[in-house]
């Protein structure tokens, strides 16, 4: 089997590994591409290409013709702005033989809008809305309760990540020993939002910040249908990605993601990221859990999955490919994870 994987970089390290590790002993040819040279993973891989912008009119042509030319069966995307673009150019893409692991345009509207997936599904996520103005920022704070003690946050509505979050605390911005740590969450003002609003022309997401446990899970799907999941806690973080976590099973996470999985008949690689409202020591497995955000797409931390039983990336291969896959899986729940980093030296 030949594989891209697009937007290859270090967080792709530990998924090129289980791909080559399967469970089938089959040998896994990966072709990393990325259009960042300092970026691009340049170990475990068997050639690293640099690539053109998604945002190059060429892009397809270039893509066609590099897994034309190489015979590549699946094409893994691993960046979220690039899903639309694939999902358009699926056809053309598989017409020479190569396919495109990649939602339908229809279903990526709203599973890959953070803005839309919040309309549709306002019972299971917290309240939001869009601003674009010191205005609108104060009403949605006043209607929800933020001058008397209801904490907000927020987000760029077209960023992945963890890019462009951060929590409203008129006492914590001001800590400005928190500024540019990894893995602790940026603190801002009303006043400083107001001025980004006013200032900067973007859609920023205003939303209930729910303190809690980061919780996410990763699932197999069939044409709406949930073929294998399984979740994980995360502890820590690291630009956007678990750098210390647990295999942990929510059923009422999992029956959010069946439901939503049906509605917009996913298909394929899908990653549900949640909030579990911890209140003293309840355990994790019974605490209520709030959606944030789906990305239909390969999670950085999907290798965790495969680690506890399953590798989803290398069954949705096959299942591409038309390939039958076992999902008769027990995983491992109260595996632990912790990630370490390795340098690459080259030339």
């Amino acid at each position: 089997m030949k594989v891209v994987i697009t937007g290859c970089g270090r967080h792709s390290k530990s998924l090129v590994q289980s791909l080559k590790n399967n469970v089938d002993g089959r040998e896994v040819e990966v072709i990393g591409i990325n259009n960042s040279p300092a970026n691009i993973l340049r170990s475990d891989v068997d050639e690293a290409i640099i690539a053109p912008s998604i945002t190059d009119p060429d892009y397809i042509d270039w893509l066609l013709d590099l897994c034309t030319r190489e015979k590549v069966d699946v094409i893994l995307p691993y960046i979220t702005a690039e899903l639309p673009i694939l999902a358009a150019n699926r056809e053309r893409l598989e017409s020479e033989g190569t396919k495109v692991s990649v939602a339908s345009e229809r279903t990526l509207m709203v599973a890959n809008d953070k803005v839309e997936l919040a309309r549709m599904f306002p019972k299971v996520m917290p309240r939001q809305t869009v601003v674009r103005s010191s205005a609108e920022v104060r009403s949605f704070a006043r209607s929800i309760g933020y001058y008397t003690g209801m904490p907000l946050c927020c987000k760029l509505a077209d960023k992945c990540g963890g890019t462009g979050f951060a929590i409203l605390d008129e006492k914590k911005y001001l800590d400005i020993g928190s500024f540019n740590k990894m893995g602790v969450s940026r603190y801002i003002s009303i006043d400083q939002l107001c001025e980004i609003a006013d200032k900067v022309d973007v859609d920023i997401i205003l939303q209930e910040y729910v303190a809690g446990t980061d919780y996410s899970v990763c699932i197999l799907a069939n044409k709406g249908r949930v073929e294998l999941e399984c979740g994980f806690a995360g502890y820590a973080m690291e630009y956007g990605a678990v750098t210390q976590g647990e295999i942990v099973k929510n059923e009422m996470a999992y029956d959010f993601c069946r439901a939503i999985t049906k509605v917009l008949e996913l298909d394929g690689n899908a990653c549900f990221d949640f909030i579990l409202r911890t209140k003293d020591n309840t355990p994790l497995e019974v605490c209520s859990p709030v959606l944030l955000e789906c990305n239909p797409r390969i999670s950085a931390t999907i290798p965790f999955i495969a680690k506890a039983g399953a590798d989803l990336v290398y069954l949705r291969c096959k299942q591409l490919l038309g390939e039958p896959i076992d999902t008769n899986v027990s995983f491992d729940y109260g595996l632990k994870m912790v990630k370490y980093y390795d340098a690459h030296y080259y030339r």
